[in-house]
């Protein structure tokens, strides 16, 4: 009986069928565009280390200012003696922390200084802490041509980002930490506490060791306690540190000695004079308009209306305004004062 099935037809059938397995799983084994990593953590590729390669391979360009996000792979080294902000002292930030809603605690800051090719960077050494900060990439020595092209540089030229954990300028880690930086008058270079017998360390290393290595704000002071704060080549700068619990504090340095001025509501904030001697607003705009806003909202802001403050006490120099929910782990960045163009990332955050 002819069954129409013809052996050759059979053959075929079969053939075809073979051929779709073996060029299909060859498809998905080439699909990605990732190159294999080594087996071995210890072997190099293209001259990289696995963490290195990873980590340079993550870089992605966000915007042409430019603004970048990577993703740190593993640990990092960086000089925790003397690593200090180099540059003019004509430098004006705004900071601040809205504490008044339990389910939102935000903490917003303009970072006001020269051009400054920003990155977005996420950390989460073994020995520490995971966290997001803020980066200029010109203190990593990386130039303005150079930094408008990052992304199509071979990995071999990027290598210079390897160091970027070494210079965060706000941020906010897994515990909802979160701290920022602000320069106060050149008259205060020499007040920082001193030590002998305590190491020192420079005025932004600090701000990686806080993140790296406290929950809170009482953490944060411990290990403020265990350093001599290098201002070095930079300006003199205060910081202000805010945990979801609701604690605040700004950290100054005075005479020798370390001043610490913790909130006395559900907000604080600091722009760019020492409060622990100032009187009233202490002559700033910016200062007077935050706190004058804090006030009238009990400390009480959400995200939009915090990155509205921002944009409200903006200057011509504002390179970065970034919004850091501390209670969700949430984080907004708008770069060059384009505050319709905002940029949204997430820090999964642990249980306090």
């Amino acid at each position: 009986m002819n069954t129409g099935y013809h052996p050759t037809i059979k053959f075929l059938i079969t053939w075809f069928i073979l051929f779709i397995m073996i060029t299909g799983c060859a498809g998905r084994q080439n699909s990605t565009s990732t190159p294999i990593l080594p087996s071995s953590p210890t072997e190099d590729l293209y001259g990289l280390s696995t963490d290195a390669f990873t980590t340079l391979r993550s870089l992605e360009k966000l915007q042409d200012y430019p603004f970048y996000v990577m993703h740190f792979s593993g640990d990092y080294q960086y000089p925790r003696i003397g690593l200090s902000l180099q540059g003019d002292s004509d430098i004006s930030c705004s900071l601040f922390a809205s504490l008044g809603t339990a389910g939102d605690m935000y903490y917003g800051r303009n970072f006001d200084w020269e051009y400054s090719p920003a990155l977005l960077l996420f950390t989460d050494p073994p020995d520490g802490y995971a966290s997001v900060s803020m980066v200029d990439l010109s203190f990593l020595g990386i130039d303005s041509d150079t930094a408008s092209t990052l992304a199509d540089l071979p990995l071999s030229e990027r290598t210079a980002l390897l160091a970027a954990p070494s210079m965060p300028f706000d941020g906010m880690n897994e515990y909802g930490l979160t701290i920022g930086m602000a320069a106060v008058p050149d008259e205060f270079m020499d007040d920082a506490s001193h030590v002998a017998s305590m190491p020192s360390i420079g005025s932004i290393g600090i701000i990686r060791q806080v993140l790296d290595h406290a929950r809170n704000v009482d953490e944060a002071l411990d290990i403020f306690a265990q350093y001599n704060i290098d201002f070095g080549g930079g300006p003199p700068i205060h910081y202000l540190v805010a945990d979801r619990s609701g604690k605040a504090v700004l950290i100054e340095f005075y005479r020798s000695e370390m001043v610490l001025l913790p909130n006395e509501g559900p907000w604080h904030l600091a722009t760019n004079h020492l409060r622990g001697i100032a009187e009233g607003d202490g002559g700033c705009p910016r200062y007077r308009t935050i706190s004058a806003r804090l006030s009238a909202v009990n400390g009480q802001l959400d995200s939009q209306s915090t990155m509205q403050l921002l944009s409200d006490v903006r200057q011509s120099m504002t390179q970065w305004s970034a919004v850091y929910n501390m209670t969700t782990g949430d984080v907004d960045v708008v770069i060059a004062q384009l505050y319709d163009q905002v940029y949204s990332f997430h820090l999964a955050l642990l249980p306090p």
